[in-house]
């Protein structure tokens, strides 16, 4: 069996070793260029998180541990589901939409383009904007656009509040996840996944598909999305 896990330098990292260090032994003495470690018949790979879903799109790779905003963006954009497992909660962040208070946006500037066009799509009372895809911290740029708006990924709310930003709208919850092509049932590998519950993509996304527009959500501020327990709300809410 292969599987991919996000790279050391990704944020992910931490949690995601934690659940593969049972079955590869010795990985924290690997030479830290290393992107790839076997043991026994399995082979674990390090690369991108952004690159997880496609490569078990792909067949490249049989199982994929990353986030669950990754893989919904993936399964958005291409128009092709994958099996997204749960894992117990390691690290939940929030994919939000911000801007200034006050401010009345004409660009939205995000690494998920295809959840701000679901999550658009599905609140018939925006109306519609630019989406320009950056990858990083978009923060200042938000701040610097009088006319810009945000959907990123908010853990702790600390930059967005920085920055002179509000969170309006939690669009879902994220955390590590599983991803698979077609279910897999085996015994003795690295993850048992039919014990893991199957995540279903947000509601936005599920209302779209279906052409039901749903309700704007109440807005929030940034301090509401700052993780203050080991819980947080359930993913594709």
């Amino acid at each position: 069996m292969i599987v991919a896990v996000p790279s050391p330098s990704s944020r992910l990292y931490g949690p995601v070793a934690d659940i593969v260090a049972s079955r590869f032994a010795g990985l924290e003495e690997v030479h830290p260029r290393s992107l790839w470690r076997r043991m026994s018949a399995d082979s674990l790979v390090h690369c991108r998180g952004f690159d997880i879903p496609e490569l078990v799109a792909s067949g490249a790779v049989d199982i994929g541990i990353t986030g669950y905003d990754v893989c919904v963006e993936w399964c958005l954009a291409n128009d092709q589901p994958l099996i997204l497992h749960a894992l117990p909660p390691a690290r939940t962040s929030f994919v939000t939409y911000c801007t200034v208070a006050g401010r009345k946006p004409r660009t939205i500037y995000t690494e998920y383009p295809a959840i701000t066009r679901a999550w658009l799509a599905a609140c018939a009372d925006l109306r519609p904007m630019r989406i320009v895809r950056l990858h990083g911290a978009t923060e200042g740029v938000i701040r610097a656009d009088d006319s810009g708006a945000g959907v990123l990924l908010v853990t702790s709310g600390e930059t967005l509040a920085a920055n002179g930003l509000d969170v309006e709208v939690p669009l879902l919850a994220t955390d590590v996840c599983v991803v698979t092509r077609t279910p897999l049932f085996s015994g003795g590998t690295l993850i048992d996944l039919p014990t893991l519950p199957v995540l279903p993509l947000p509601s936005f996304a599920r209302q779209r598909a279906s052409g039901e527009p749903i309700q704007r959500q109440m807005r929030r501020r940034a301090a509401s999305v700052t993780r203050k327990s080991s819980g947080g709300p359930s993913r594709g809410a």
